[in-house]
Order: C-alpha cells, then structure tokens, then sequence
C-alpha cells in the first residue's frame, strides 16, 4: 500500500477477493524500501489522493472492502445495488419512522409499487452521481430511460405512472 501504486476502486476490490491468500505489506512514515518492492512485490495500490502516516488504515479499508465479495461474509445481493456496483452512486436510505422531526420519507417508497420505487430510487441515483460525483457520472453510459428520468429531475415533473403510484399509495401513507 503506496500512494504511488495504481488508486484503488471496487472493481479491485472483487478482483482481489477472487485470490485465496493475499498479503499486505504496510509502510510507515517513508514507506517500504525499495529493494523488498522490487523483489517481492507484485502490485502497488493506493486508496486515494492523500498521504497518511502508516498503511495500517489502508490496509483495513482494503480487507473491509475485500471481504465483502467473499461468501458467507455478507448476503450477496447485498453488493448489487450499492454504490459503484452500477457505476453510480446509491440512491438515499431510509428508516422508520415515516416523520422524524418534520423530515417524511418520500411517498413513493410507500406506495408498494416495485416499478415506480426501482424508477425512483435509479432517478435519485443519477441525480445523486451527477451533483456529487460527476467523475463517475461522466464515465456512466446513460441508457434512454435514464435521460427520459434526468429529463423529469430538470423539468421538476413526475410521471404519469409515479404519480398513479404516488396516488394509489396515499392510503399507506403515515
């Protein structure tokens, strides 16, 4: 773990949980010496733009996110629908109780519709990519349904069957 090694990112992050052993060497102040990177060393990573004093915190990020892909760590559709899974950001959680000191949860999520919930949660995943991280939104291929829902985010409209949705979910509604 070296700031001057390739910068790491999810896809890594699966590609090094499909190794059976890794080992982590982890630098402190000036690193590592060079002699033992040229001769045992076979891939330099770095997990950002930023210099720390020790690769201990590296290390941790990188077994986290590595042990995530591995079975039985976590449910695997738990890494579906996250950030950078798709290449865009996650779309907002939300918890019980539906109002929490004057903040609601948006109706939509109440309504039981699972086609207008999945449009609604892939609209705010664009936007969210899009204002926060335009890097990776740059990077997205946005497909036709995803520019008819960036359409709707700028005009400020809801679709005909949001809204359907939105209406036939009010009986839910807290």
């Amino acid at each position: 773990l070296t700031p001057s090694g390739k910068v790491y990112n999810e896809e890594k992050a699966y590609l090094l949980s499909k190794h059976k052993h890794l080992i982590i060497l982890c630098g402190h102040y000036e690193g590592i010496d060079q002699r033992v990177i040229d001769e045992i060393v076979d891939e330099e990573i770095s997990i950002g733009d930023y210099v720390l004093t020790g690769g201990e915190i590296p290390a941790m990020v990188l077994i986290d996110t590595v042990s995530r892909y591995i079975e039985g760590v976590i449910k695997q559709d738990s890494t579906n629908e996250e950030s950078f899974s798709e290449g865009l950001l996650e779309y907002p959680q939300y918890t019980e109780p539906y109002s929490y000191d004057n903040l609601t949860i948006p109706d939509i999520l109440y309504t039981g519709n699972h086609k207008a919930i999945a449009k609604w949660r892939q609209k705010q995943s664009l936007a969210l990519t899009k204002n926060n991280r335009p890097d990776l939104f740059n990077k997205y291929n946005l497909t036709k349904q995803d520019k008819k829902l960036l359409e709707e985010l700028e005009s400020n409209k809801t679709r005909k069957g949001e809204q359907e949705a939105l209406e036939k979910g009010k009986k839910f509604v807290k």
